[in-house]
């Protein structure tokens, strides 16, 4: 039995928490929470469970001292990237293992540098435990599938992943107008808008494929467009006005001998029509131009169900089922290079409220 925390109970929190206390070889024995309100309470209470025994807390030492042998790490670390290296390492330095899903450079830390590279390597030797940093996209359609898919082609020619859904369930106002900038004006200088920004925040995925098919990139671009709302309307987190940002369309490539030869691109919308000129669907694409020529679709929330919280959801069961290989793996940084293809224990157990 693993003993796991879980740190952070947001919109994947949630989810990774409830599947944690009913997986037959895991145990939850703590949580972190960021507000008081949460602060106290049976985190059973707050996935819908009703009371499990385990008390949340804001306390980061309590955590600390907690006798566990993996934490969840799922805070919001993209607001704060050094904040979220910081209690990461903390953690491993503790003597526990962690998965990430709070900061996207982090699923391949060698694309954030040396020094980033060097604190994680320290924090994970000093502990003896691993890293490992996970995701839905990035994170599985823009790492998994393309490793996966590679051995099948003789010659690939391009490359090009992309994420198409509506993000207008998504509840998180700072996530989608200050950092991404719908519902700003089309030339508001948020992060997004940003090449060195942006485009740093899919070099992760971009270098981890590269690098476990030896190619080496030369450089990266990165493009952002965006469409304006013709009227406004609601969503989940707040109002678009007619006007401002309501869909965009950003990717970065990697230049790999002399051409455009790897890409990832997100067509992002927040409302139904949205930018109809552009590409649409619900979910992830990945098509490649080679020998052979090959295009693989997966296509989320096929019931008409909510596609963000489903999106958030296998972004949680992602972290959930690498609990074990990351325990059972080598001291360090262990990406998905260096982990065995991680499987989904349990998921033909019953069903569970």
């Amino acid at each position: 039995m693993l003993r796991v925390v879980q740190w952070g109970t947001g919109s994947v929190g949630r989810h990774a928490l409830r599947a944690v206390h009913q997986h037959s070889q895991l145990q939850l024995v703590g949580a972190l929470v960021y507000s008081d309100a949460k602060h106290g309470r049976d985190v059973g209470e707050l996935c819908g469970l009703g009371d499990i025994g385990v008390r949340a807390t804001r306390d980061q030492d309590e955590i600390l001292a907690l006798d566990a042998d993996c934490v969840l790490y799922m805070a919001q670390g993209e607001m704060n990237p050094g904040g979220a290296l910081d209690d990461i390492c903390r953690l491993l330095a503790s003597g526990k293992n962690v998965i990430s899903t709070a900061v996207t450079s982090l699923i391949y830390p060698r694309s954030s540098g040396p020094a980033t590279v060097a604190r994680l390597e320290e924090a994970c030797a000093a502990g003896g435990v691993s890293f490992h940093g996970t995701g839905i996209e990035p994170g599985w359609a823009a790492e998994v599938l393309p490793l996966t898919m590679s051995p099948l082609f003789r010659r690939i020619d391009s490359l090009l992943v992309q994420e198409l859904l509506d993000y207008s369930t998504y509840d998180s106002a700072p996530m989608l107008f200050d950092i991404m900038g719908f519902g700003q004006l089309p030339d508001a200088p948020v992060p997004m808008a940003d090449p060195k920004i942006a485009g740093a925040v899919f070099h992760a995925p971009i270098m981890m494929v590269a690098d476990g098919l030896g190619a080496t990139i030369d450089d990266f671009s990165y493009d952002r467009s965006v469409a304006l709302a013709p009227a406004a309307f609601d969503i989940t987190a707040g109002r678009i006005e007619a006007g401002t940002v309501s869909a965009q369309r950003f990717s970065c490539t990697a230049v790999i001998g002399g051409r455009h030869a790897l890409t990832v691109e997100h067509i992002t919308r927040v409302g139904h029509g949205q930018a109809p000129d552009w590409p649409t669907g619900r979910g992830w694409r990945v098509s490649v131009e080679g020998q052979p020529s090959m295009r693989l679709e997966a296509t989320i929330a096929v019931h008409d169900e909510d596609e963000n919280d489903q999106g958030c959801l296998g972004t949680a069961m992602h972290a959930v089922h690498a609990i074990a290989p990351v325990c059972q793996a080598a001291p360090g940084i262990r990406t998905f290079l260096d982990l065995p293809m991680i499987l989904g224990r349990e998921v033909f157990a019953p069903a569970l409220p």
